[in-house]
């Protein structure tokens, strides 16, 4: 709505839409969700059946083929952080990745998340640096002061390991090998953002914090959308490499 209402006034929003295409996935886990209503508030992972054992799904945020069972995941059934039986072994993160790889160049991919106030950036496997380090802690920093110029919230800008290590995630897999491969020269900048807030709540955020918390993220994802496109970033063997 704020996109609609603001195309023609707004110089940011209307040079955003006049050159970039917004994919917005709104819900990757339908089952789970599904679930979090009639079964468990706080439900994490998918509803997958585990062979051998009464504990069910699979997180599917450790499912993607980034580096998947190198860490940060658990091989046990029954924890909220096991990455399946195989890298990408799961229908959702299959379809996420397949869509990704349908569409042609993306020069940028956000995951939000809840909850920390954290803007997280590659990677999230290992501590040695990203190839794009300078301009992703760069962009970062910029997207959590321009968040914070909103409702004066602060989110913190750091690599995704600095919070704990992680493998099979999303945000690693949109800026690694496989998804860059047919991103036609190209590598997406990408980050998992975690919303409101640190701990006083948690998950269960009051519903009048929700709106405020929306418009610190229009104004990080504006920010964004113009960086991507003002300054995609190369792969390796694409443009400028």
């Amino acid at each position: 709505d704020y996109l609609l209402q603001n195309y023609g006034t707004d110089e940011r929003v209307t040079t955003i839409l006049n050159n970039l295409e917004l994919v917005v996935v709104p819900l990757v886990n339908p089952d789970g969700y599904s679930y979090s209503w009639d079964g468990d508030r706080l439900w994490r992972k998918n509803r997958r059946v585990n062979s051998g054992t009464s504990c069910r799904g699979v997180d599917l945020n450790r499912n993607y083929n980034d580096h998947w069972n190198e860490g940060g995941s658990s091989s046990n059934p029954c924890s909220e952080t096991y990455h399946g039986g195989a890298p990408a072994s799961e229908p959702e993160t299959q379809v996420t990745s397949n869509y990704f790889m349908s569409l042609g160049r993306i020069v940028g991919a956000i995951d939000w998340h809840s909850y920390s106030q954290l803007i997280l950036r590659p990677y999230g496997w290992t501590d040695v640096d990203a190839p794009d380090e300078p301009w992703l802690r760069a962009l970062g920093d910029a997207m959590s002061a321009v968040a914070f110029e909103v409702h004066g919230v602060r989110y913190t800008s750091q690599k995704s390991i600095g919070l704990y290590p992680t493998t099979g995630s999303a945000d690693d897999w949109f800026y690694g090998e496989e998804a860059t491969a047919s991103n036609q020269g190209y590598r997406a900048a990408s980050y998992t953002i975690e919303l409101r807030d640190t701990g006083q709540y948690g998950f269960l955020l009051p519903p009048n914090q929700i709106i405020p918390n929306g418009e610190e993220m229009v104004a990080a994802a504006l920010y964004f959308c113009l960086a991507c496109l003002d300054n995609p970033i190369p792969a390796p063997s694409g443009p400028g490499k």
